[in-house]
């Protein structure tokens, strides 16, 4: 039996029974089957951002015993000589697996009740947009767009800057939206709760696994994150920030589109701007 080729034809018999944790470890061993040779479980759980529990389910469902089974299948192949070689993971249809990403990112969205969070935003005082790690762009996006319709939008922490100048003064007044994806920041639930008691209006824009993290918060918006690659698929967060930001351009009503002629105003009178 070719043991290479047939870990990557069992992980594609069970790729649609697999967790969205064990197929982000499946997509890496699928791409280069050596991982389960060189790297121990505790390697791989910390490579592909999941558990040992996880690594150990998967090899599992792929019809092996455990660990030790799948190296000595793999240690047969290369006594025997078969060609060793990493594969492109993109065996899986990324455009379903974001499809499927979307609709439940969506969803999410709509049963945060998109007006009325699009209301939130315009109204509060001032907005704080908080991300760090793989969620800072996704920050700095959403701040982004908020800012061209609404004034007094900030990303936190500001460089040089810890979060406690950032949040000292928070009151009801003010809305803060914390953005945050699996392998989160330390003190991300930390800083939920604290945002909370100060009687700011705070919500979450994260994945699945920061639902923990969004229990104290009003609002919670999560968008799954899922790919056939060993890396995140940050589509559906993005997708998001459009809409909510599309949703306070509506809401902010002759106000927001003021703010936004002026802010184009501004741009060409700066030359910021390279002519179209």
């Amino acid at each position: 039996m070719s043991a290479v080729p047939d870990v990557r034809a069992r992980v594609d018999a069970v790729w649609d029974r697999l967790s969205p944790a064990e197929r982000r470890v499946a997509a890496m061993v699928r791409h280069d089957p050596e991982l389960l040779l060189v790297g121990t479980s505790a390697e791989l759980a910390a490579e592909s951002g999941t558990s040992k529990a996880t690594v150990s389910r998967l090899v599992r469902s792929l019809g092996f015993q455990d660990a030790a089974e799948v190296r000595q299948e793999l240690m047969s192949a290369r006594g025997s000589g078969l060609p060793w070689a990493a594969e492109d993971a993109a065996h899986v249809d990324q455009r379903a697996v974001e499809a499927r990403n979307l609709d439940a990112a969506f969803a999410s969205l709509a049963r945060a009740d998109r007006i009325r969070l699009a209301r939130r935003i315009v109204r509060a005082r001032r907005v704080l947009v908080f991300g760090e790690r793989g969620a800072h762009p996704v920050a700095m996006q959403l701040r982004s767009q908020l800012a061209q319709v609404r004034p007094d939008v900030r990303i936190g922490p500001a460089p040089g800057q810890r979060l406690g100048e950032e949040v000292a003064d928070l009151d009801r007044r003010d809305l803060v939206v914390l953005v945050t994806v699996r392998r989160h920041a330390a003190g991300a639930e930390r800083l939920v709760r604290h945002c909370v008691a100060t009687g700011a209006d705070v919500v979450v824009l994260g994945d699945p696994t920061a639902a923990v993290i969004a229990a104290p918060a009003a609002t919670a918006v999560l968008c799954p994150v899922d790919s056939p690659s060993a890396f995140d698929s940050m589509a559906a967060l993005f997708a998001v920030v459009a809409a909510i930001a599309n949703d306070v351009y509506e809401a902010s009503g002759p106000a927001g589109r003021a703010r936004v002629d002026a802010v184009a105003a501004a741009y060409d009178a700066l030359g910021e701007l390279a002519a179209r």
